[in-house]
């Protein structure tokens, strides 16, 4: 199979992992609550479905140097495919529904790894800025593929199809696994057998660059989750119809998707470093300027200032973490920063969310807004272009 055709089945992967995540965990959410549990159960939902990525990342990472990145690639549709089986035979057991949850968390934990590492392990040298970008772009996708799975029809108003969707999940996690078993764990590059976890994760934290990499990438990822949870409120306390606030998400996200469409060409007119730089400072700019009292048409348009110009950081700093680490270790370096990533998503969001009650959402977009600003310092540490050889393979 060709790498082009390898490529695109990642690419797949990644579409249907993405889809699967943002379409089963509200669906499990729905069912637990029809199972009679109660609104505090969905908390234990969202630990059951973040607590692999806490605990299992950087091990998962470490196994993919040394074995490559197919056999992890395999686990997560049969992760996924658990996930769905367990929730439609025991729709009514709120226990097995959380186990459920938690095999989607190490599905897409394993999925999003091991498409990562096969990126940078063979089709990055040289163009990795195109490369995560077209990745991010597929991953956006299947976020708002996800959702949509709610809308299907029901015969009950104020549930979706619960095994509607299940069985639909099925389907798509054993896609998922067919085209799994096309994809080549990398040919080379594999690590040395004598390091450990421990060590290996220092000697890639001593690298310069990736702490700074890590912790950009978390504030970034961290200001998204602040826009999405903090717009209802905003709407709230502004009186915004539920419309505008959908309107605000929706262009945010797609705009994102733009960005992150054409990134390639951004970075090789713009350069990696100052497009960086300046792309996390103007959705800095964007951010804050939501939180001022400005007309409805205002906020849509800086929504979509602030999701373009945010959704070019996360590629960029994949393309950054994957030059930066050796051969040999850019699984682990791809689980390091997706624990920075949950780390980000858990400690910003809960030491912020104090200002909401002194200061409302605008308080908290502005604190978000000034966090990016650390995110911008941290971008200022990129490295020139790219030293690495040219890419042996054309994927584009």
């Amino acid at each position: 199979m060709t790498p082009r055709t390898q490529f695109a089945l990642v690419l797949v992967q990644t579409v249907l992992v993405q889809t699967l995540s943002f379409g089963l965990r509200p669906t499990l959410s729905y069912a637990v609550l029809d199972a009679g549990g109660s609104g505090s159960l969905l908390g234990v939902l969202t630990a059951a479905f973040a607590l692999p990525s806490l605990f299992l990342a950087l091990p998962v990472g470490h196994i993919m140097d040394r074995i490559g990145e197919r056999p992890v690639l395999v686990i997560g549709p049969l992760s996924m495919l658990a996930a769905s089986v367990i929730g439609f035979i025991f729709t009514d057991s709120i226990a097995l529904l959380i186990l459920a949850t938690a095999f989607v968390g190490i599905g897409h934990l394993s999925t999003v790894l091991s498409t990562q590492a096969v990126l940078a392990n063979r089709f990055a040298s040289g163009r990795a800025d195109s490369v995560f970008g077209y990745y991010t772009f597929a991953a956006s996708l299947g976020q708002t593929f996800g959702p949509l799975l709610l809308s299907l029809p029901s015969d009950r108003p104020e549930m979706p199809p619960i095994g509607t969707i299940l069985i639909v999940s099925i389907t798509a996690s054993l896609i998922m696994f067919a085209a799994s078993l096309f994809i080549s764990s990398s040919p080379h590059l594999r690590a040395s057998k004598t390091g450990n976890l421990a060590s290996n994760t220092l000697a890639l934290l001593r690298i310069k660059g990736v702490i700074r990499a890590l912790i950009a990438t978390s504030i970034v990822l961290a200001t998204i989750d602040l826009f999405v949870v903090y717009m209802p409120l905003l709407g709230h306390e502004r009186g915004l119809t539920t419309v505008v606030v959908s309107v605000m998400l929706v262009v945010r996200a797609a705009a994102s998707m733009v960005s992150r469409l054409f990134l390639g060409v951004l970075v090789r007119r713009i350069g990696r470093r100052r497009l960086a730089v300046g792309s996390i400072a103007v959705s800095a700019l964007a951010l804050g300027a939501i939180a001022l009292p400005t007309p409805q048409a205002a906020l849509i348009t800086f929504s979509a200032v602030y999701g373009f110009f945010i959704g070019i950081c996360q590629p960029v700093t994949l393309s950054w973490i994957s030059e930066l680490a050796p051969a040999g270790s850019r699984g682990l370096a791809m689980s390091l920063r997706l624990a920075a990533n949950r780390i980000g998503q858990t400690v910003i969001p809960a030491t912020l969310g104090v200002l909401a009650v002194a200061a409302g959402a605008a308080g908290v977009l502005v604190a978000a807004a000034g966090t990016l600003a650390v995110a911008a310092w941290s971008s200022a540490a990129l490295p020139g272009p790219s030293t690495r050889p040219p890419p042996d393979h054309d994927v584009g």
